[in-house]
């Protein structure tokens, strides 16, 4: 559906400084003036609509970078718009008015096109209107589609490699890591196991998630000591960043940031560095490897557990 016939909805946002003479028109005038306009174009009024644009008007499609210019061009796709489409219904929400001058305004919002049953359109504007003979008028209108929120699964198909098992022996300890899906593939689920030399053991569970609100993968992890935390992820080329914040079994706060590092399909890489407790800086470990022994594990989180060996609580903090 193009979006050129769309955007002649947003000159309601500004046709009430006409109505009342200046940029501070009661709100009510505004949407009176925003009622007007919706039921002038779902009605089908092509020549009443075509008549809020400038004669020498402009619209841009940011996303496909076609430019459509002149008043009568854009009738032209407005009317092949509602023509070619019966039951086309729009509405909007401005964002923004700003008045650059008594005649000429700035206007940024989001227009939503339904028709029946099917899923709306949904486009942001930036347009330029400017009042001639006593009319507000689009001068100029650009739009772009408005991406689609990211769904969990989709938003972790960046670490879906790390899907199966992996382990990594040291002369001190042997971690294991089996990662997973969970049941309705909206998170990762993580479960790590720490055997050392001397008879200890931690185990452990993490999850990775999609934070929406702040778009961004996170995670939390509880460990078999008492000990739990959480970590922020972010991507810097072929590494992942995990910054982490963990309470210990004792209390104490621990933090760090765990570098991970995809060596191939079934090598990884991880090392903590910038590793505190209370304040107090701790080492930075030995960059240490991970190998793909079945299928399920997690390299973040293998990550998070060696790092339990010289610091127990980075295991709790991703």
């Amino acid at each position: 559906m193009s979006r050129k016939f769309v955007s002649i909805v947003l000159f309601v946002c500004v046709s009430t400084f006409s109505i009342a003479g200046h940029c501070r028109a009661e709100e009510s005038d505004v949407r009176q003036a925003i009622g007007d306009y919706v039921a002038a174009f779902n009605a089908g009024h092509v020549d009443a609509v075509a008549d809020y644009w400038a004669a020498s008007a402009t619209h841009t499609d940011l996303e496909t970078g076609e430019v459509t210019q002149g008043r009568e061009a854009i009738r032209a796709d407005i009317e092949a718009g509602i023509e070619g489409q019966p039951g086309l219904r729009l509405r909007e929400e401005v964002e923004r008015v700003r008045m650059i001058t008594p005649q000429v305004a700035s206007v940024k919002g989001t227009i939503v096109v339904t028709r029946g049953e099917q899923q709306p359109v949904e486009s942001r504007f930036s347009a330029i209107l400017v009042n001639t003979d006593g009319k507000w008028r689009i001068e100029t209108i650009e739009e772009s589609a408005v991406p689609l929120p990211l769904t969990p699964h989709v938003a972790l198909q960046e670490l879906n490699w790390l899907i199966g098992s992996w382990a990594e022996a040291t002369a001190d300890a042997t971690v294991t890591n089996d990662v997973q899906w969970s049941s309705e593939r909206a998170f990762l689920v993580r479960s790590y196991a720490v055997a050392s030399e001397d008879g200890g053991s931690l185990q452990g569970t993490q999850v990775i998630g999609w934070d929406p609100r702040a778009a961004q993968i996170r995670s939390w992890s509880f460990n078999s000591d008492g000990s739990f935390g959480g970590g922020m992820w972010s991507k810097n080329e072929d590494s992942w960043l995990v910054r982490s914040a963990q309470t210990l079994a004792d209390g104490r706060a621990a933090s760090g940031t765990y570098v991970l590092e995809k060596v191939n399909e079934d090598q990884l890489t991880w090392r903590l560095i910038g590793h505190e407790i209370e304040g107090e800086p701790q080492p930075s470990t030995d960059r240490s490897l991970l190998v793909r022994v079945g299928d399920a594990a997690e390299q973040t989180d293998s990550d998070e557990t060696s790092a339990g060996g010289d610091g127990i609580p980075a295991v709790s903090g991703n």
